[in-house]
């Protein structure tokens, strides 16, 4: 019996080893978590372990720009500014985070992550458990980890779930081809709605990059009839 391939999770890709400060940890403290854990940001937590913020690179880059922001007059960010400014004069996390952070639970799938991080424009999700509690850091790259899925993977979930579970009675007609993670289908179907659907599910399986549909079918029964009656 076949099984439909599974969508990838946020729990498939994240990182579950989180390195955390809390709000009162100091600016140089958060530069030495940075820098010997070679990571880019540090989740804050509460005393609970609940995530309140996130301290950046770029947050504690702003250090480095207190007179550039003293001296600056652009009205058009002014708020922007303002904050930058007191990220600049910030002592310990709590001044430099950035908060609320953006959360996502671990079953969340994958392309839904990646449309929150492009919708809310960070670079970075954090994870949390069904308390609220932090269960991880998922990145933009742990997002493209899906990309390098084999093709031998790929074509093992296209020939033995989604054809079958498409084409219950055609599954020997199809050819299905995979170079680095491009897809080609050939062969032939019955009908041309059957070959738009493979091409469309094999498309959204995860870490595939591309689709090549050569597939034939006997008749297009998408097409309306010539002979079908005018709406009155």
């Amino acid at each position: 019996m076949s099984t439909f391939p599974r969508r990838r999770t946020v729990a498939d890709v994240m990182t579950a080893r989180v390195h955390v400060a809390g709000p009162l940890t100091a600016f140089k403290l958060l530069v030495r978590l940075i820098e010997e854990n070679r990571v880019s940001a540090i989740p804050i937590v509460d005393r609970d372990g609940v995530p309140v913020g996130v301290v950046s690179e770029s947050d504690l880059l702003l250090k480095e720009r207190r007179a550039e922001l003293e001296s600056g007059t652009d009205l058009i960010h002014l708020r922007r500014r303002r904050s930058n400014r007191a990220k600049a004069e910030g002592l310990v996390a709590s001044d430099l985070m950035s908060t609320p952070p953006i959360t996502v639970t671990a079953d969340t799938t994958l392309a839904q992550a990646a449309r929150t991080m492009q919708e809310r424009n960070v670079r970075r999700l954090i994870v949390v458990d069904p308390r609220g509690l932090i269960a991880g850091i998922l990145s933009r790259s742990d997002l493209l980890q899906v990309f390098l899925r084999s093709d031998e993977d790929l074509r093992d979930d296209i020939v033995d779930g989604v054809i079958p579970a498409i084409l219950i009675d055609e599954t020997d007609t199809i050819t299905v081809d995979v170079l680095s993670n491009v897809v080609t289908l050939s062969g032939q179907v019955d009908r041309k709605s059957d070959a738009d659907i493979l091409a469309r599910v094999t498309r959204d399986l995860d870490g595939v990059v591309g689709v090549v549909s050569q597939l034939s079918y006997r008749w297009d029964d998408t097409a309306r009839s010539r002979f079908a009656p005018s709406p009155r």
